[in-house]
């Protein structure tokens, strides 16, 4: 069975950047559609034993866009935080390391998750096989997981992750983002794949 996750912010949303509403329309219709999609078709099928980050390596066409989107709101809202925080020291010092500088990170960042045309998702991400941090777009429900990549912080480009808060104002949507960012859970993937 698929689930949404606790989302901590969902019944306040996140002050500065988005509106309980908003968060409301994305998490209990948008990305439940999705979940409800998978629930209603991976029983019985060759998916039915797989992990969701299975299902998104290995499938094709609709059960693919589904288990991608349900992959990427799952990791799109651990990406963000109700609390502000501060850069850890070690999450400083990679960004740092791999990108000049936590402002030229987040300029980097922020311009490629504004300049994908249509739909879509923005990931910092680690290539095994390159041994390197870079920042991904991807169109519509594509992601890491998809290209045996790892995904370390995200931000979602689709129209409905901000269009009642911002309506046209996309660039002001992720400027806020970083106001919204989970330092935290960006060093903890890092840790993970031991780059810090």
């Amino acid at each position: 069975m698929f689930v949404i996750p606790f989302i901590p912010y969902l019944v306040t949303g996140i002050k500065g950047f988005l509106t309980r509403h908003q968060l409301e329309v994305h998490v209990l219709k948008h990305h439940q559609a999705y979940v409800n999609y998978l629930n209603t078709h991976v029983p019985g099928t060759i998916y039915s034993n797989m992990s969701l980050e299975e299902i998104v390596e290995f499938s094709d066409g609709t059960m693919f866009n589904n288990a991608g989107q349900h992959f990427n709101h799952n990791f799109f809202w651990k990406s963000l935080t109700g609390v502000k925080q501060t850069i850890p020291v070690k999450v400083e010092s990679f960004i740092i390391e791999n990108f000049g500088s936590v402002d030229q990170f987040k300029k980097l960042f922020t311009g490629n998750a504004s300049t994908i045309f249509g739909s879509g998702w923005c990931y910092l991400e680690y290539d095994r096989f390159t041994n390197k941090v870079a920042i991904a777009q991807y169109s519509n429900a594509n992601n890491p997981i998809r290209y045996k990549k790892y995904p370390i912080l995200c931000v979602d480009t689709w129209e409905h992750a901000w269009y009642i808060d911002y309506e046209n104002r996309k660039a002001e949507y992720f400027a806020k983002f970083w106001d919204a960012c989970n330092w935290e859970f960006l060093g903890e993937n890092l840790e993970k794949l031991n780059l810090v």
